[in-house]
């Protein structure tokens, strides 16, 4: 890239606000900035208090943390956005945004009418010999993108793309898929109220899943009356989550007989149903995506979100599940700027910035969900336009704009040419008087000539006599002579 280019990944999910600031210069990709904070959780569902609270405290976000970039990526994710895989055959270009629009209509629970979608075609494999198409398309409602810009436009900031959670995990994580191009993989996010399951094959999306399970389901099952050595002990949500955040879910209960001066085994026993749906959830996942592709286990997870820093988590889902589970590193071929603020703090939350980092990274390249009347501002003018009446019109000006160019062109030249000919009128009487001159010079250059030649004739003459008297004899008496450039002629009589 010739210049570099600044823009902001922005994460709202559930009560959260994450940005980061994402520059794109010559030697590489430089996190710049950052920032994270949450608003009241009692706010999750209530409109509009939720949304005007994002907004202020975005706002807030990017003056202290004095982040520059006004460009925004949002990224959406949970039960609100559809991402579907479609195979279709036999769709024209003209009709295929029709025929995806009508096979989200199947399943989404706003009007059709009142749908955002996007998508674009996946590679054809090499072996495809069908004339079969796969396409990544997604889906939200004009409800949750007008929520989005509103909470955006009040924050200062300009909404330039909305993408999905799928495309930024998968541009977070390029370099990991790309090491395993051969094998299929899932990337997963953890967060709060819901985990994403994404699948890909030969480091294409084949598969997407919103699971309604996420951190707050292990936290919630923590929640109860435990019996310590202290007596009874009540473990509120926030106390649960305090525990989860410090010691992480317990699972061996011989390695840690007290855990967070509780007992392990109750708390054990209490966050085990949990874990479980948790891991039942993703294996009926996968069990349903190799059902549907034919496809063979898969050889890896992938997973990040503020839920996957939970300790022992990872430990627990690749014991149940039978796979490797790695926490990769989030930014693997970027660099931080020198002048990063909090740098290991920043560290330590990564995970739960990546979706916002995804989202910078991605930018509009993939899916992007805003209106066509914004992403497209120009076709309802174009359309508009497009008319044979218009059409007519617009050729008649153009003519009339060329011929008026024309027209310009040929009073400039007349009037140069006019003061041509003004000039040339001056310049003649002068021409006439030059040429008299010349003329006059002429002729008397002729005369001194002559008269140069008259004056040699004269100089010779008595030489000229002088040869006469001797070589004519005294008996001849000279009549006449005639001396004329050069030539002698005599006339005489001999005695």
């Amino acid at each position: 890239m010739s210049k570099s280019r600044s823009i902001l990944g922005i994460d709202l999910r559930v009560n959260s606000v994450k940005v980061v600031e994402i520059e794109q210069r010559k030697d590489g990709v430089f996190l710049k900035n950052w920032g994270l904070t949450e608003v009241p959780y009692s706010l999750v569902d209530k409109h509009p208090q939720k949304q005007e609270a994002q907004a202020e405290t975005l706002r807030q976000l990017i003056l202290t943390r004095k982040i520059k970039s006004k460009n925004a990526v949002v990224v959406v994710g949970g039960g609100e956005v559809h991402v579907r895989l479609l195979t279709l055959a036999g769709v024209s270009r003209a009709e295929l945004a029709e025929v995806i629009k009508w096979k989200f209509a199947e399943e989404i629970t706003f009007p059709v009418e009142e749908a955002i979608f996007d998508f674009y075609p996946l590679p054809r494999s090499a072996a495809a010999l069908d004339e079969k198409n796969d396409y990544i398309a997604a889906c939200i409602s004009r409800q949750l993108y007008q929520e989005i810009e509103q909470i955006i436009h009040q924050a200062g900031l300009n909404l330039a793309a909305i993408t999905i959670l799928p495309d930024a995990l998968q541009k977070v994580f390029e370099f990991e898929t790309h090491r395993g191009k051969d094998k299929i993989i899932s990337l997963m996010y953890m967060g709060k109220r819901t985990t994403n399951i994404s699948i890909l094959k030969d480091r294409n999306l084949e598969f997407n899943r919103e699971l309604s399970i996420g951190g707050e389901n292990i936290t919630l099952a923590m929640c109860g009356m435990v019996v310590s050595d202290k007596g009874k002990v009540e473990i509120n949500p926030e106390k649960a989550e305090e525990i989860k955040l410090e010691y992480g879910i317990p699972l061996d209960c011989e390695k840690s007989h007290k855990f967070a001066d509780m007992p392990s085994s109750q708390l054990q026993a209490m966050v085990r149903p949990a874990l479980e749906r948790v891991q039942d959830e993703i294996t009926r996942t996968f069990e349903y995506y190799k059902g549907q592709t034919g496809e063979a286990a898969i050889n890896k997870i992938l997973i990040t979100g503020g839920s996957s820093m939970t300790i022992n988590l990872i430990e627990f889902l690749s014991q149940g599940l039978g796979i490797p589970v790695v926490s990769p590193a989030i930014m693997d071929g970027r660099h931080y700027d020198k002048k990063l603020a909090d740098k290991p703090a920043l560290e330590r939350v990564l995970p739960r910035l990546s979706a916002a980092i995804g989202a910078a990274l991605v930018g509009d390249e993939k899916i992007n969900l805003m209106p066509e009347e914004v992403k497209y501002w120009w076709r309802p003018l174009t359309r508009r336009f497009i008319k044979p009446q218009y059409l007519a019109a617009i050729f008649a000006v153009f003519l009339l704009l060329l011929y008026g160019i024309f027209w310009w062109q040929a009073q400039s030249l007349q009037k140069e040419l006019a003061l041509a000919e003004k000039k040339l009128n001056e310049y003649k009487p002068r021409i006439a008087s030059m040429a008299l001159i010349e003329k006059a010079a002429i002729s008397e250059h002729n005369k001194q000539s002559a008269l140069k030649a008259h004056e040699a004739q004269r100089a010779k003459l008595p030489k000229i006599f002088e040869d006469i008297s001797r070589l004519v004899p005294e008996s001849v008496f000279i009549n006449a002579l005639n001396l004329d450039q050069g030539e002698l002629q005599l006339w005489g009589t001999a005695l």
